[in-house]
């Protein structure tokens, strides 16, 4: 890696409570957690920020059939 100038593919943890540094061998280099545990936890924490920010809006899952 370092002899072949790549060293960007090394990086650090997008995960906001993580400081965790990863390899990212992906051919298109775009591996953004250490782990799936990251990933995991990073996800649903967006999802339920959407979830939240939806349903103070009013724009929740109703039904209006009729």
């Amino acid at each position: 890696m370092i002899r072949s100038d790549e060293t960007d593919r090394l990086r650090v943890c997008e995960a906001e409570d993580c400081e965790g540094v990863l390899l990212d061998l992906s051919r298109n280099r775009s591996k953004r957690f250490c782990s799936q545990r990251c990933a995991n936890r990073t996800n649903m924490t967006a999802y339920r920020r959407r979830r939240a920010e939806g349903t103070e809006q009013g724009g929740g899952m109703s039904d209006a059939g009729g």
